[in-house]
């Protein structure tokens, strides 16, 4: 996850999967896809039936929030997602796990907990999902939600027999936690961050990547 969009190279992620199981050794069952959601791809992947968790990246309960946080969702309706990930669930009997990142304000009360509930409840079974409280970085327009807001929205969940698990943050505060990754330069004297200097961090990441 992080490195583009897996079902969008089907092929080359399906490869990966066999060369980390074969030849790696490492179980299917500790392997986890992450996707965005693409039409029709959750199908194919289902088709293969591996042993691998799915993970969706959902961030809202319903369709019209979902698409201002995740503008890809317009072209794959919440509806028709859920009922694609029903059928990798009953296809491979793998759960689905939906990352949900917690943004203060936006998608964060007990309310927008108790839809969530309702959709998955009315989505079957075999779902976790895993909270993530969003680590802030300068200029976004979201904010990290409370302690107490994240305690409410899992609390929520479980209450209605959601599996849930919240993330724990690591790095935040050393600007390094997950997201936190990019460029933090100081302003010339004309109060503009000039665009070619890059943190030695983020340098490192890219020369240990190739990229």
């Amino acid at each position: 996850m992080g490195m583009g969009e897996p079902t969008l190279n089907l092929t080359a992620v399906l490869e990966a999967q066999r060369c980390l199981n074969k030849d790696v050794k490492i179980g299917q069952r500790m392997i986890t896809i992450s996707t965005v959601g693409v039409p029709n791809t959750i199908k194919k992947l289902a088709s293969h039936k591996l042993q691998s968790t799915l993970a969706v990246s959902l961030h809202a309960p319903n369709q019209k929030l979902r698409e201002t946080i995740v503008p890809s969702a317009k072209s794959y309706p919440l509806d028709a997602l859920m009922s694609d990930c029903r059928d990798y669930f009953r296809q491979t009997n793998r759960r689905v796990s939906f990352e949900y990142a917690l943004l203060a304000g936006v998608n964060d009360s007990v309310d927008h907990a108790a839809e969530l509930a309702e959709l998955l409840h009315g989505a079957g079974s075999g779902y976790h999902v895993n909270l993530i409280p969003f680590n802030p970085i300068e200029d976004s327009e979201y904010k990290r939600p409370s302690k107490r807001a994240v305690l409410a929205f899992s609390g929520a969940l479980e209450s209605a027999k959601i599996t849930v698990s919240v993330r724990h943050t690591r790095g935040l505060d050393a600007n390094a936690a997950c997201g936190q990754l990019r460029k933090q330069v100081p302003e010339n004297s004309s109060g503009h961050r000039p665009y070619w200097s890059w943190s030695k961090l983020l340098i490192a990441q890219c020369l240990f990547l190739g990229c």
